[in-house]
């Protein structure tokens, strides 16, 4: 943390540290000695699924965002019955996992152990393909397999002579995303990591993959044996075989493409220290500079933020708006009394989180202003940007980016280019929170405590925002590095915006 304040907690972390599937999460303990067929008793497993549920229902600030208690509440009901025979970590998981996912909250995962993430991280069990999802379809789109010279670009049919529908039709349930939002979900199957872990969840250990694909641009099918990669033989295949992908770029940057300015924000998270990039003076430079250009059109790219600092998602749309604003509704937390944090990684959290926070009159508590810069009435930033505004976005703009594309769309103060976001329109629930380790399985669960309300209205309740211009990439344009999205947004600027003020 950079102060003392709740403010600083990185949005989007639980996800940020979990961009594989939480199967490969953990690196803590030794693993000689795990054993993935242990099995928990009846008991052990029944006092896990009590602290789980209870930590959920005393911590969780957004609990019933999206699904009603009493649904909810009936899920976990039937969870018990279920438990009446000796399980292994992975059976539990699995028995747990579409109730977790049905909170319907991004923040929200359910991990297995350490020592058994570890233990998993080193067989070869990895799907050795990268997929692209394209309306529900899937593309082979890069190649970590021993067959080095495969075309990509096939639309894959089955894998281990299930229909790849059928995949997708059981893995979905058991990721989580903000309300209804499904772009969020495929958008995290495309990582291979992802793909890989939930594929062994969901179906055991695997490590040879039999898959049927049409070749590229034909209904000719095609069937390619490969063996499962390790997650250090996939990261030196990715780096190997992808060079340019596998590079770092710098968390934000901008370019122009002819006189129309292109600012891409990576991340409102990590990486600004390592790149050298103070982003607070990078923004400042940046809308000065489009002042003194006197540029009408703007392009800002948030496709895959995931999130980050609060206080930058709310610098960004600080230099869209010209008055003063409110930029948090409020900052909930349900109680300042818990009994899980025992079992967390941050025994002393719940006095930490009862020194930022104070009762209101909704039977709750609200995180103190002094808190949070992002709280109470924020002042613009100046030069303001008067011209048009186009934000990129996609499955993968998260957390704090939504909170700032909220803003930007309820104030109209920008058009959105791509596929719905992956934040709920409304906030999200993150900020103060701990990892919970249930005592016997060892599984694990992020609780965020923190409901951020945005001061919004009018919008779907469970959706991000839906794009003005959606936009559908090609898998060919995407295999040949084609950027269809920023093509569409440059060409839409040309034609019918370029002599606008």
């Amino acid at each position: 943390m950079k102060t003392k304040k709740l403010s600083i907690v990185l949005k989007g972390i639980l996800c940020l540290c979990l961009l594989c599937f939480p199967l490969l999460a953990g690196q803590e303990a030794k693993t000689q000695d795990f054993d993935p067929g242990k099995k928990f008793t009846v008991k052990e497993l029944k006092d896990d699924f009590r602290l789980l549920r209870t930590a959920l229902e005393e911590g969780h600030g957004g609990l019933y965002r999206y699904t009603p208690k009493q649904e909810l509440d009936q899920q976990f009901e039937t969870i018990p019955g279920k438990l009446s025979q000796p399980l292994t970590a992975r059976e539990f998981f699995l028995h747990l996992a579409p109730s977790i996912a049905n909170i319907n909250d991004g923040h929200t995962r359910l991990m297995l152990s350490s020592p058994h993430s570890d233990y998993l991280k080193k067989q070869p069990i990895i799907f050795p393909f990268k997929l692209k999802f394209i309306k529900k379809k899937a593309y082979l789109f890069r190649n970590y397999s021993q067959h080095t010279n495969l075309v990509m670009g096939g639309q894959v049919i089955s894998i281990n002579g299930q229909p790849i529908s059928t995949i997708i039709e059981k893995m979905l349930p058991i990721i989580s995303s903000d309300g209804h939002i499904e772009s969020s979900k495929y958008r995290q199957m495309e990582s291979t990591g992802f793909f890989g872990g939930a594929y062994n969840i969901l179906f055991g250990i695997t490590t040879e993959y039999s898959v049927v694909y049409h070749l590229p641009g034909t209904k000719d099918e095609k069937t390619i044996k490969c063996k499962g990669l390790t997650e250090d033989q996939l990261n030196a295949e990715f780096e190997k075989r992808y060079p340019e992908a596998a590079k770092d770029k710098p968390p934000v940057e901008l370019e122009y493409k002819g006189n129309i300015p292109v600012l891409t924000i990576r991340t409102f998270g990590g990486g600004y220290t390592k790149a050298g990039i103070a982003y607070p003076e990078f923004l400042k430079n940046a809308f000065a500079q489009f002042y003194e250009k006197k540029i009408k059109n703007l392009v800002i790219d948030l496709r895959d933020n995931s999130g980050g600092s609060d206080d930058y998602g709310k610098m960004l749309f600080a230099y869209l708006i010209d008055s003063p604003f409110q930029y948090y509704k409020h900052l909930e937390v349900k109680q300042n009394k818990h009994s899980f944090w025992s079992y967390t990684n941050m025994p002393e959290g719940e006095k930490r989180l009862a020194s930022y926070i104070k009762k209101n009159n909704r039977g709750t508590y609200d995180v103190d202003e002094s808190q949070h810069p992002n709280l109470g009435i924020q002042q613009p930033l100046k030069p303001t940007f008067k011209g048009n505004v186009f934000i990129l976005i996609n499955g993968g703009s998260f957390s704090a980016t939504g909170e700032c594309t909220t803003m930007i769309h309820f104030y109209k103060k920008g058009k959105f280019v791509g596929e719905e976001c992956g934040a709920g329109y409304y906030g999200n629930t993150s900020g103060f929170g701990a990892f919970l380790t249930l005592p016997n399985t060892r599984l694990r669960i992020g609780i965020p405590m923190v409901k951020y309300v945005m001061p919004v209205s009018g919008y779907p309740p469970d959706r991000g925002i839906i794009p003005d211009y959606p936009v559908d990439p090609k898998i060919n344009d995407l295999l040949n590095g084609r950027d269809t999205e920023m093509e569409f947004v440059l060409d839409l600027i040309e034609k019918k915006f370029k002599e606008e003020p």
